[in-house]
């Protein structure tokens, strides 16, 4: 059992190295969103939002997977999008990739934003505040921001409108990847989220940081959340429904979070060393368990 134990510790290392340094290729689905990355649409009409102004989809080249963004250039320019069969008192996270342009004495900020709504037929209610991410003037790239919220009480659907603020002559503002994931079952579908009992906890920053910057980046990554997607549910839904276990898995998760943390805070120089060293444990780790299985059985 221990020679087994030692080669998965061993396979995970070098897995872990490797996620780290594949190259970017794309950075998760829209989840309930519909037509994410604006890749399908008639001309400069994005297919499932409904744009004002002179808001439009545009060919940029190529982001992430395909080559179309939304794209906003002045005041009133908006695309909206609207999603159905939101479950009330859930928790939800949203994201998306921001691109802003800006002159020397401009302040224009690309702004996501989401707000929960009650509809019914004779009419419709905002339910919360509207929650916004945001980012100004990236430099000439695009900065992924993300966000956690709860659904009240009645939430029937979520509003999104993509626009930006402080406008001024020659800016523009793009947006791309926009998603909204519904949890599949239960109020906690993350393991690490139930041990820690909310999903605002700085461990839980950590990882998901690692998970949106080193996993949902390349394809094996991407192929290992979805996996735990799938799995994590019930374990998660096993530890709220027994409390004595969440100190337990807390430490057990003291590793991971501990090597997320050295990731994310690292320069590339540094993120190289890691995964160097990584690699030469794991190496050093098969080598060692396959001399010990050579020698045969001891006793003493």
């Amino acid at each position: 059992m221990r020679k087994h134990t030692r080669v998965m510790l061993a396979a995970l290392l070098v897995v872990v190295g490797v996620l780290v340094f594949l190259p970017s290729s794309y950075v998760s689905a829209g989840g309930s969103v519909v037509n994410s990355g604006f890749e399908q649409g008639e001309e400069g009409d994005p297919d499932e939002w409904t744009p004002s102004g002179n808001a439009t989809r545009v060919d940029t080249g190529h982001i992430h997977v395909g080559n179309w963004s939304a794209q906003v250039t002045e005041h009133g320019d908006v695309l909206i999008q609207w999603i159905a069969n939101i479950t009330a008192t859930k928790i939800y996270e949203a994201w998306g990739w921001i691109y802003v342009t800006g002159n020397v004495t401009g302040n224009v900020t690309g702004v996501i934003a989401l707000d929960f709504w009650k509809v019914q037929e004779d009419g419709a209610s905002q339910l919360s505040p509207t929650i916004m991410l945001s980012a100004t003037d990236t430099g000439g790239v695009y900065v992924q921001k993300a966000g956690m919220m709860q659904a009240p009480t009645s939430t029937t659907h979520v509003r999104i409108r993509l626009y930006g603020t402080g406008w001024s002559d020659g800016e523009e503002v793009r947006f791309d990847d926009i998603g909204f994931w519904v949890p599949a079952s239960g109020s906690y579908c993350f393991i690490a989220t139930a041990a820690y009992g909310t999903p605002m906890a700085e461990e839980i920053g950590i990882l998901r940081q690692f998970r949106d910057e080193y996993l949902l980046t390349n394809p094996m990554g991407n192929a290992l959340v979805d996996l735990y997607y799938r799995v994590s549910p019930p374990i998660a839904e096993f530890i709220t429904a027994h409390p004595s276990l969440k100190p337990i898995v807390r430490t057990g998760l003291v590793p991971a979070v501990a090597m997320s943390t050295a990731v994310v805070n690292t320069t590339p120089v540094e993120k190289a060393a890691i995964a160097g060293l990584l690699v030469l444990i794991s190496v050093t780790v098969a080598v060692w368990a396959t001399r010990r299985r050579g020698r045969g059985p001891e006793y003493i």
